[in-house]
């Protein structure tokens, strides 16, 4: 009962803060972000805007909050992350900003129902969602880059094996790929175009994604540009090297895999068969429980 009352009056103060945010337009604001959005492509609305608009009025003081090194070690992690769903670093501290809002409002309501530690962890997961997405999102985005490096460098070592030089061997393996590896492997090719050298592009591409297998890619690729090794076969090498890790890797999550399917069994399947041995005891023995009781 306590907690359905606490819902209900979290639910009213967020309708009235939304009521009274309409009660302060006129109206027009709306028809003008809808024409924007629009002209811009057709941005989603929903909570997302919900969450933008109350975010903007605390972006300043968000910002001051982080400072400058926090905020580049914060716009390294999005780029990392791959910029999930277009994010970028004024839209992450916008809706940093409303789930901490939001967050302090649900803790206010819960502390005065007297629901303090309740209200102080939903406080608290709020808080964190962003970050927590965040980190979700880029080790996701890693996994994918290692799960595809081995294919990747099979295909671009057969395309320079038949004559290509290695960018456009490149560009042209990247043509068919879609991952988020093709995506770094473009931003390299960028970078190149651009006056970049190669040895800084893909160091840049290896501090970008922090995968182990890239690393030993790059290490690899730039170790035989110094010591004149046919490009061919290192990247053959480098393949088979990449393989080997890949399936070390797996082998690793298997073995990890182990307890947690213990603690699993432990904490669903046991209770359970414990519940019913003791209720087939317990109907079993119903005379003699019955005389005791």
């Amino acid at each position: 009962m306590v907690l359905l009352v606490a819902l209900v009056a979290a639910g009213l103060t967020v309708l009235g803060i939304v009521g009274v945010r309409m009660l302060r337009t006129t109206g027009l604001e709306d028809v003008e972000a809808s024409i924007r959005t629009t002209q811009a492509g057709g941005r989603r609305l929903g909570f997302g805007a919900f969450l933008d608009a109350m975010g903007s009025r605390f972006l300043g003081t968000t910002m001051r909050i982080y400072g400058p090194a926090r905020l580049r070690r914060l716009e390294e992690t999005i780029r990392r992350a791959g910029r999930p769903d277009g994010l970028t670093l004024t839209l992450y501290l916008r809706r940093q900003a409303a789930f901490v809002v939001i967050g302090l409002v649900v803790l206010v309501v819960f502390t005065i129902i007297g629901q303090f530690l309740f209200g102080l962890a939903v406080f608290v997961l709020l808080a964190a969602w962003m970050r927590l997405w965040l980190l979700g999102a880029g080790n996701k985005r890693q996994a994918q880059i290692d799960d595809e490096l081995p294919d990747f460098l099979d295909v671009l070592g057969v395309t320079v094996t038949a004559g290509l030089g290695f960018r456009q061997a490149v560009e042209r393996v990247c043509e068919f790929h879609t991952g988020p590896l093709a995506e770094e492997m473009r931003t390299c090719l960028q970078e190149m175009s651009v006056g970049v050298t190669r040895r800084q592009a893909f160091v840049a591409l290896r501090d970008r994604t922090r995968s182990e297998g890239v690393g030993a890619f790059v290490t690899a690729l730039l170790q035989a540009e110094e010591l004149g090794v046919p490009l061919s076969s290192a990247l053959e090498d480098i393949a088979g090297d990449v393989r080997k890790e890949h399936a070390q890797r797996v082998r690793q999550a298997a073995a990890k895999a182990g307890p947690k399917v213990s603690l699993v069994v432990t904490m669903t399947i046991v209770p359970g068969t414990l519940l019913l041995i003791g209720s087939a005891i317990v109907l079993a023995n119903m005379d003699v429980l019955g005389d005791l009781f």
